[in-house]
């Protein structure tokens, strides 16, 4: 719309969708995905939620379903999951059937989590309705002929979706504080 804005033309034959009514799957509901589903609610939104190990402590906002569940009950699909041996491609073929005829996917996610020909086919050949990428298998610059740079309905950015002055500001003074905790002998934020 903005670039037809900027050609002089108008949003004649395009009409979107509300989102308040629709219900959002949040395939990964740690601190990422439960704020996405925080803000999901806010609009009035039904909250899905799947997450493999549930802590008793989950918030009342997401009704937690079974994958299967989440997938055929979804307007619009949200991953937020790590990339694991469990997760890799865990949007295929398969799960994309059972997903909602008309459903939007995005991936905040990881590029592995989803096999992009599959998406791809789903968005042309008009399965789903649309999706929006940030992430991919390799970090961008992409291959041209990357199946998802083609597919319809598709918004693409280069894994940026975490970029911004503030965010790069925390990340510095994460690490920062980590080197000095560890100098200190009180080493904090371990992995292994």
């Amino acid at each position: 719309m903005e670039a037809r804005c900027r050609e002089g033309k108008t949003k004649d034959g395009l009409v979107g969708c509300e989102i308040m009514g629709k219900t959002v799957g949040i395939i990964g509901a740690r601190a990422i995905g439960t704020r996405t589903a925080e803000l999901c609610s806010a609009f009035g939104c039904k909250v899905l939620g799947y997450k493999r190990h549930l802590a008793g402590d989950e918030p009342s906002f997401i009704e937690f379903v079974s994958l299967d569940e989440l997938l055929s009950r979804s307007d619009i699909v949200s991953l937020h999951c790590p990339l694991n041996d469990e997760s890799r491609h865990l949007i295929n073929r398969d799960t994309i059937a059972k997903m909602k005829k008309g459903a939007y996917l995005i991936n905040a996610a990881r590029g592995p989590v989803v096999d992009s020909a599959a998406l791809a086919g789903a968005l042309n050949n008009g399965y789903l309705s649309g999706a929006g990428i940030d992430v991919f298998e390799t970090e961008p610059p992409l291959d041209l002929d990357h199946p998802l740079l083609k597919s319809k309905n598709t918004i693409v950015t280069p894994h940026m979706a975490f970029a911004s002055v503030q965010s790069m500001d925390a990340r510095a003074k994460i690490v920062f504080d980590n080197i000095k905790n560890w100098l200190e002998g009180c080493q904090t934020n371990i992995i292994l």
